[in-house]
């Protein structure tokens, strides 16, 4: 990880012993998986929901398609927001404890993430297409309106934070930019096209599902993607995680490298 992290202490009771590490590997398997299982469900809930009239089957199929709200893949999302949020948290930490130059981007890439983690909650971005639409003519690829301030957000956080993005290792730059280029294309750019359809042919129908479904797997894969980054800074070349819990004076708990 970078310099200024060797460790981060808080005081506990208790006795000292070093944690069995966590690989990150393992952590991106479970995510993996986790997401091409909703993938595949998903899809089987587009089959039930445009192949079956049955009520049942698309009671089952609204737990299940990306497209939908408060179901099993939003929760994934949320969830993934959420470890994002407090992976950031833990490097921002560090970097206030050891004074680090860019302390406060991680904080504010962590204070990000929970409002991400907010609005995939409560769907804020989506109170924005009326708004936005009552300000500028909208339609086609700009059907959805949030987008235009969504784009315009973007933007300035690329400028706001492309020094610190240099200022990563190479490897972690590489990262970053790669899970914002997954998750920007389906949050931005198969939002647009999915806008574009919608216009044209609304939303039931299996064109706009499959559309939103690769959205949402997009948005995911790219949070995976993120998160794979951000604790491989924190863990460094091994690629697993330790907490350490010392008995020394005045007794800590200290994660490490």
């Amino acid at each position: 990880m970078g310099a200024f992290f060797t460790s981060s202490r808080v005081h506990v009771p208790t006795r000292g012993h070093m944690s069995p590490g966590i690989r990150i590997i393992r952590i991106d398997l479970i995510l993996g998986g986790a997401l091409l299982l909703l993938l595949v469900l998903s899809l089987c809930g587009t089959a039930m929901t445009y192949r079956s009239t049955n009520a049942t089957l698309h009671q089952i199929a609204d737990l299940l398609l990306f497209e939908e709200e408060r179901n099993l893949p939003t929760l994934l999302n949320f969830v993934l927001l959420l470890a994002n949020m407090g992976a950031l948290a833990v490097v921002a930490a560090c970097g206030f404890g050891g004074r680090d130059r860019w302390r406060w981007h991680w904080l504010a890439l962590s204070a990000g993430f929970l409002l991400l983690a907010y609005d995939e909650a409560a769907q804020v971005h989506e109170g924005l297409n009326k708004l936005v639409g009552s300000v500028v003519e909208t339609g086609g690829f700009l059907a959805f309106a949030w987008v235009i301030p969504g784009a315009a957000v973007v933007v300035v956080l690329a400028i706001a934070f492309s020094r610190f993005l240099l200022a990563l290792p190479r490897r972690s730059t590489a990262l970053f930019v790669l899970s914002a280029a997954i998750y920007l294309g389906g949050a931005l750019g198969v939002e647009m096209i999915g806008a574009r359809l919608w216009a044209a042919q609304g939303w039931d129908n299996v064109a706009y599902s499959l559309l939103a479904t690769l959205e949402e797997t997009l948005e995911m894969g790219g949070l995976i993607v993120f998160l794979h980054a951000v604790l491989m800074f924190l863990a460094g070349p091994g690629g697993t995680l330790q907490l350490e819990v010392q008995c020394s004076e005045g007794r800590s708990l200290s994660t490490r490298r």
